[in-house]
């Protein structure tokens, strides 16, 4: 079928017989009925088993028996049908014809036409409302089509007295000082569409002014089914019109985009950044929001949206063959599902829950999705792994990661081969099965940079993860790819990596850090994922994370604490969370924004909290505040234009005396809390931005500011860093007393990859080499470092080489885009960096800050944990005594981990399991593989990258 055939077949049947296909191939899911074309719409009737669908080219509706699988018969209508609605009592069908401007009303009962009402316009969409009056949109009359464009018709008045206009309102009020938009004719042609809410209560709808010229305006609407009036509208030029409701009414979708009911804002779009799978080969392609064919339809619970949208190019043929399975608050993707041919249009569900009937580009698709589990669905228990060689496991590194079959039936698999700098094993190829990966520390070939994914003589060794793609010809679903990390440190490499999964997209991963020392906790945005990661400093370890919204990147907390407001990088959303009770307790109010929906929607990119409230950017550079709960765009002045070109970035000092906000232009703008506005701008840089952009630092007070490798005054004037990193220099040797870890390098002159201010006058940042490739040798440190900074002398002090890179590579004069603020550090010193593989907690060597570990009175510091003795076998419980031995920790899952409050205890080089860790004492058990005879014991501590003096031991032997 081509491209132009399908766009006709989506509003009309291409044939008239109906019939069932089997499932082909055994890996897609779901039935084919065969009609000949698309139905232009599809309405339910549980209480007598059947679909009605409405044959535009036929001119006719069909009533089809999903009991039976086949058509009962049919009704002829007006000229071209478009739409179909049912009232609540499941009496009468309303079907709009706009070829004749006509409304047929068909008495179910009988299935026969009982009046055929005429109409002043051409209709297009229908719904019946708890009153049970029909609601009618139509293509208008009079100049510009304005008038008649919604109609009500109400069957139980006088005939002359059935139909009368709704007073539709004027295009929305645009607030100031956004321009009105006007975005011209959709490229698909969509007509009007209305679909009430479950409980009749209102209807929302959707319907084209203007449509006679090129300025052709799109506009959705709410209808108060009691007032008989329209309570918002907004301008969405060029949004699909397929729509499907919530159960609750809250939020409903049009097309590939989700709204909220009450105020139109947009709440989520669909985003191939939420997949936690590539669909095609290797990629993933967008969804396509200008030929925006497909459709969804809410779960019985109102839990889940499933959903099927075209993801091809603009002028080519939709493909739509991807059940998308989404929570229905945020759009993440649980399970994509193949489906035998492409969804086109309007999708139902019954109420049980049980089957979904979608339009399809032959006919229809029967999704017997309560039955979903029944076919196999092939899936890893983990979507990360993480392997790591270094001085608490100096041998081969190895994980396993179950492969499972979710649904029913036999399931064979297959891995691909991606580097040979990574060894996959399958147990099996059948499920269930396992797959080790093994990283070899000295595989042949193989060049390992320390403490990054680098490595070179080996395919994709430029320091993105691993991805592992499983494929089968079973499974009805795409499989969530695995992403394999693999760290290779140096023993003076401080930190521990607390790993994170998150998106395929690289650019959608962990986002920002917020720093909550109250309740000693961290809060990290997972893009790709639509949570808050949530790290707890005391326990050392991620707890349940908090479900945001839609691709969550920008975060503010208030001045007092309590609350945590947190921007959709995707929509027009601001969530706020409640941190005494670590969920969500609302959102910020948006007014209706005329947007093309045609188009990515308008999102709240950069945000700070100020003595003012929140301030933010949305994503087309437009200033924005919150007052109370409703956004307000700012009025630009003699400093801020209306927009700024993008990436944008916002950071505020501590006490929300100023903001200092970056353009992607380099131009940066500082507001002042105290007088409510943006009082200075500045052109910082001369050149093209090189190396890592967005970093952003504020000092107490506003003290100083750090952007990048610079620090501006609060005048913004540069008062150390320097514009471009450059050639590394050494600088003095390390004066008497110092630490030789804090070797003195030139100011500004490595790649800042992050940066935190901590007082007045120092602060911290995050930094890589410059160099032009992964094989150049530099003069200094060729690892990521976490220096100190005092802008009094512009001085830096190298106080720890980090665990890993950054999550993105600098080399050259390339310029990447980081998000603002990757790094923090607590009161006791310890950094908490985004890295590649997760989070990196690094204790840093400051000024007093604990030794290596020591055992106290040697062997004698090592006891039986039972009866406190120096008997010693394998399997046995050990109590190390001492100082500076770990971190204070307790094992709390199985298996028990060998590396705990940052440290392992090492027998002949193997780590020992640990169940208690603190300074002061280790608890851990010898493994009964351990040889007996004499062994050689030290406790490592990765965190601060020390070690105690070894000592022997001997184990007896077990008896």
């Amino acid at each position: 079928m081509s491209f132009s055939r399908s766009i006709i077949c989506f509003i009309a049947f291409c044939g008239p017989i109906a019939r069932l296909l089997a499932q082909t191939g055994g890996a897609t899911f779901g039935e084919v009925v065969t009609l000949g074309g698309t139905p232009g719409d599809i309405v339910l009737d549980e209480s007598r088993g059947r679909l009605y669908l409405v044959n535009t080219a036929a001119n006719r509706i069909d009533a089809y028996s999903y009991l039976d699988n086949r058509l009962l018969g049919s009704v002829a209508v007006g000229q071209f049908p478009l739409s179909a609605a049912m009232s609540m009592d499941n009496a009468w069908l309303y079907v709009t014809n706009r070829n004749s401007s006509s409304l047929s009303v068909i008495d179910l009962g009988s299935f026969i036409v009982t009046q055929t009402v005429r109409l002043p316009a051409a209709p297009e969409g229908v719904a019946v409302g708890l009153d049970g009056r029909a609601l009618i949109t139509t293509q208008g009359t009079g100049v510009n089509n304005a008038t008649n464009t919604l109609l009500i018709y109400d069957r139980q008045q006088e005939l002359g007295a059935q139909l009368y206009p709704v007073p539709f309102p004027p295009a929305v009020t645009t607030p100031t000082p956004l321009p009105p938009l006007i975005a011209g004719r959709p490229a698909t042609p969509f007509p009007g569409r209305l679909m009430r809410t479950p409980d009749g209560r209102f209807i929302v709808g959707m319907v084209a002014l203007n449509q006679n010229t090129n300025q052709a305006q799109t506009t959705m609407f709410v209808y108060e089914v009691a007032g008989g009036a329209v309570l918002v509208n907004r301008t969405v030029t060029g949004n699909s019109s397929v729509l499907s409701v919530a159960p609750d009414g809250a939020s409903f979708m049009a097309g590939s985009t989700l709204y909220r009911t009450g105020t139109l804002q947009v709440r989520a779009q669909m985003n191939t950044a939420n997949l936690p799978f590539f669909i095609g080969t290797g990629f993933n392609p967008a969804f396509n929001i200008q030929a925006n064919f497909g459709g969804s339809v809410f779960s019985p619970d109102g839990e889940t949206i499933y959903g099927a949208f075209n993801t091809a190019a603009t002028n080519q043929r939709p493909v739509a063959n991807v059940l998308y399975i989404a929570n229905a608050r945020n759009l993440g993707v649980r399970l994509g599902i193949r489906l035998p041919e492409s969804i086109l249009g309007k999708m139902v569900i019954t109420p049980d829950g049980q089957t979904i009937f979608a339009a399809s580009e032959s006919g229809l698709l029967r999704l017997p999705v309560g039955r979903l589990y029944d076919y196999p669905i092939l899936q890893p228990e983990t979507t990360q792994v993480f392997l790591t060689v270094d001085e608490c496991n100096k041998g081969l590194a190895k994980a396993k990661v179950r492969i499972l079959n979710l649904g029913s039936g036999k399931l064979t698999f297959s891995v691909p081969t991606v580097t040979t700098a990574l060894v996959t094993q399958v147990k099996s190829g059948v499920t269930p099965s396992e797959i080790e990966f093994i990283m070899e520390p000295g595989r042949s070939g193989v060049l390992r940079q320390p403490g990054t994914n680098l490595f070179t003589n080996a395919a994709f060794g430029g320091g993105a993860p691993i991805n592992i793609t499983l494929s089968s010809v079973e499974a009805i679903n795409y499989p969530n790819t695995i992403r394999v990390y693999m760290n290779y440190r140096n023993p003076d490499q401080r930190g521990i990596i607390h790993p994170r999964p998150v998106s395929l997209n690289n650019a959608q991963g962990l986002q920002e850090v917020v720093l909550d020392e109250k309740r000693s906790r961290l809060y990290i945005s997972n893009a790709g994922y639509n949570r808050i990661e949530v790290f707890d400093i005391q326990r050392q370890k991620f707890i349940d994370p908090i479900e945001v919204v839609q691709l969550p990147r920008a975060m503010a907390m208030s001045l007092d604490g309590n609350l945590l407001y947190v921007g959709s990088s995707s929509s027009e959303t601001i969530a706020v969370v409640d941190l005494d009770l670590g969920k969500v307790v609302g959102e910020v109010d948006f007014p209706p924004i005329p947007r093309a929906g045609n188009q990515n929607s308008l999102a709240p990119v950069a945000m700070a909290y100020a003595l003012t409230g929140l301030q933010f950017v949305m994503s087309n550079g437009g200033f924005w505040r919150v007052i109370g709960n409703q956004a307000v765009p700012r009025l630009p002045n003699n400093v801020t234009p209306g927009s700024i070109p993008g990436p944008q970035y916002m950071i505020a000092t501590p006490g929300g005396e100023y903001i200092l906000t970056l353009a992607g232009n380099g131009v940066a703008y500082l507001y002042d809390a105290l007088a409510d506005t943006y009082t200075t701008s500045r052109q910082l840089y001369d050149q093209a931005p090189i190396s890592y952009f967005g970093p952003l630092a504020a000092a107490p007070y506003g003290r100083f500011f750090v952007v990048s490798s610079m620090t501006l005054s609060t005048a913004l004037s540069l008062i150390g860093g320097a514009e471009r990193p450059g050639q590394t220099q050494f600088g003095p040797p390390p004066g008497p007393g110092q630490p030789p870890t804090q070797t003195l390098v030139s100011a500004g002159l490595r790649n800042v990859a992050a940066a935190y201010a901590n007082s007045e006058n120092t602060f911290f940042r995050f930094t890589t080499p410059v160099r032009q490739n992964a094989q150049t040798q530099t003069r200094d440190e060729v690892r990521p470092t976490v220096e100190l900074v005092d802008v009094r002398n512009d001085a830096p002090a190298v106080l720890a080489v980090a665990p890993e890179n950054p999550v993105n590579s600098v080399f050259g004069a390339t310029r990447v885009n980081v998000p603002a603020r990757q790094m923090a550090v607590d009161s006791a010193g310890t950094a908490y960096v985004i890295t590649l593989s997760g989070l990196s907690v690094i204790p840093l060597a400051l000024p007093g800050s604990p030794g290596r570990p020591q055992i106290s009175g040697g062997v004698r510091g090592i006891i039986n944990a039972v009866d406190g003795s120096s008997n010693l076998r394998p399997g046995a419980f050990i109590a190390i005594q001492g100082a500076n031995l770990a971190l204070p920790a307790k094992a709390e899952d199985l298996p028990v981990p060998t590396v705990l409050g940052g440290a392992c205890v090492t027998f002949n080089d193997v780590a020992i399991p640990l169940l208690e860790t603190s300074p002061g004492r280790i608890l851990g058990q010898i493994p009964a593989e351990i040889r007996p005879g004499q062994n050689i014991v030290q406790v490592r501590s990765l965190a601060t990258a020390q070690s105690s003096d070894p000592l022997v031991i001997t184990l007896q032997p077990n008896r």
